[in-house]
């Protein structure tokens, strides 16, 4: 009988753990998504459920379930730009809300134009002739990473027409894997694509590209590329000042030859 009262008791605890597990708020910041099903946690310990929205909150449709490794992250931002300009192979100029803005691709690195590297040219004309003839262009900010750098640079992965634009300059061999500070989103399918292009020795992995000598991602290399870029972007506004000042001495010129005569 003393046994029986046991297993009754033990059965009782368990029934009152479920219905805790499966009761009470979720909490709304901890929606993650995985296979197009969202899941919440609530509790302590925390217990997990699929969740829906509902009157712009957050409710549970399930009992407690396990989370699989894919449901550790959660759901990244995205959003809908608009091409402005491209700065080098891994940098560009966005127009988001009607307001221009640098975004430094997230997870890689590309030579510098600036410091005449080994494929620069390339890895820019590439990203430029990508984002000019983008139909749709897609700004994603994972949930792991900052989403601006120090220097103002928003950082993001960019999908241009439902393509990944890192996973493209690194599958061409014009950029590598580099300044990860956190589990992003594509990581590993990034690096499956740069060993395939190190195997096939193609752009920096080649012997002209010298490989990763000329490749620096040191934070010196990272603040480096900032300042480079500002000193372009300098040098191209000097450039159009000093036209647009020889069309007016041209325009000027002309002028004064037509009174004169």
């Amino acid at each position: 009988m003393r046994r029986v009262k046991k297993v009754l008791f033990a059965i009782l605890i368990s029934i009152s753990f479920n219905t805790y597990a499966t009761t009470g708020p979720i909490k709304q910041d901890s929606i993650i998504k995985c296979n197009d099903k969202f899941f919440g946690s609530h509790g302590s310990p925390i217990h997990w459920h699929e969740v829906i929205k509902k009157d712009n909150k957050w409710v549970s449709i399930s009992q407690e379930v396990e989370i699989p490794s894919c449901y550790i992250r959660k759901v990244n931002e995205k959003e809908k730009v608009k091409f402005y300009k491209c700065s080098d192979g891994d940098t560009a100029r966005f127009i988001i809300n009607s307001e221009e803005k640098k975004v430094r691709f997230l997870a890689i690195d590309t030579p510098e134009v600036d410091k005449n590297e080994p494929f620069s040219k390339e890895a820019k004309d590439f990203t430029c002739t990508a984002l000019q003839n983008a139909k749709e262009i897609y700004l994603e900010y994972d949930s792991n990473s900052d989403k601006e750098d120090k220097y103002g640079r928003l950082l993001a992965f960019v999908h241009v027409d439902g393509v990944l634009l890192q996973k493209s300059i690194i599958q061409q061999g014009l950029g590598k894997v580099a300044y990860i500070y956190g589990d992003y989103d594509y990581l590993e399918e990034l690096r499956n694509e740069e060993k395939k292009a190190k195997e096939k020795k193609i752009g920096i992995w080649s012997q002209t590209g010298n490989e990763e000598k000329n490749l620096d991602t040191s934070e010196e290399a990272y603040a480096d590329e900032f300042v480079l870029e500002d000193k372009e972007e300098v040098d191209e506004e000097e450039n159009i000042i000093i036209e647009i000042l020889r069309l007016i001495y041209e325009i000027v010129k002309k002028i004064i030859a037509l009174i004169t005569k």
